[in-house]
């Protein structure tokens, strides 16, 4: 007994030390500058960091241009998620289809924009939103009027939401592929000996099988739009777009943080996001993970 005793512990301090570095890469790259995060968002940070209490998040509140880059992050969100989501997972159905040709390079082509540069990307799609550049050259020889893109408030927003459609679509078909991969085919195979059609397979079978997975996309599509700085602060620069169109709230802690050197109404913002992407994860789940009866 004290035998086993002694090779237990002695596997036991085996295992504390293989994951010892992760645990202080975890520690401090992430723990600890979450905690000093949290701890600024209540402090004036000058010469010297004084603790004020909720004054940041009352000053963050008062900002209308804070609030303004919440409604434009959700005019973005709202926007781009469903219509994701959707493309996502009909190039998906299309892709997982058995006589479907070239498999290999359209899901290579449908994933290469996720591994490419958000930088690189919105810089192309900048030229494209020029006023002489290729989508205004299209509209013009159909006989239309060439489109404010970067100039107007409701095409500035439609022209990020656009490029966060193209950036995004790639991961989220070869996660919902990976998901249909997993649906037994058997289950088709009754489902079509009883009579049921493909439109009623789909949406009998297909999508309650990807529930779990759909549901994991939306809020993780949720969660990285929360975020976005990339695309409008390189499609605007130093502006907030015309009339604060393409401020977002990732926009507005980085100019605040790093240009204003306002660190603790960065840190405010910063965990106001991480409270909302809570509140919207849970209302997601509650709605989404609900279980079909049926």
């Amino acid at each position: 007994m004290e035998k086993q005793k002694h090779g237990l512990s002695k596997y036991t301090g085996a295992a504390w030390l293989m994951i010892l570095p992760f645990l202080l890469f975890f520690v401090v790259t992430i723990l600890i500058p979450t905690l000093m995060s949290l701890y600024f968002s209540f402090a004036s940070i000058g010469d010297k960091i004084d603790f004020i209490g909720l004054k940041n998040f009352i000053a963050v509140f008062k900002d209308p241009l804070f609030l303004q880059s919440y409604a434009n992050t959700f005019i973005f969100m709202i926007g781009s998620i469903p219509i994701t989501i959707f493309l996502s997972l009909l190039f998906a159905v299309l892709l997982n289809l058995p006589h479907v040709h070239g498999q290999g390079f359209f899901r290579t082509s449908y994933y290469l924009p996720a591994v490419t540069s958000v930088v690189a990307v919105a810089s192309v799609f900048l030229t494209f939103y020029n006023p002489t550049g290729l989508l205004n050259n299209v509209v013009t020889h159909l006989g239309g009027q060439p489109i404010p893109w970067l100039t107007d408030p409701f095409w500035a927003r439609i022209s990020i939401i656009i490029i966060s459609i193209w950036l995004n679509i790639g991961f989220y078909t070869v996660m919902f592929l990976a998901g249909l991969q997993n649906i037994s085919s058997e289950i088709y195979e009754s489902a079509e000996i009883d009579g049921a059609s493909k439109m009623r397979q789909f949406f009998s079978i297909t999508i309650p099988s990807l529930k779990p997975v759909i549901l994991l996309g939306v809020i993780l599509s949720t969660i990285n739009g929360l975020g976005a700085f990339e695309t409008p602060n390189i499609l605007f620069k130093n502006s907030y777009g015309p009339e604060n169109s393409a401020v977002t709230v990732g926009v507005n802690l980085y100019k605040t943080s790093f240009e204003l050197v306002d660190y603790g109404k960065a840190s405010a913002i910063a965990w106001t996001m991480v409270i909302v992407a809570v509140i919207l994860s849970l209302i997601q789940f509650k709605i989404g993970g609900k279980r079909n009866d049926a």
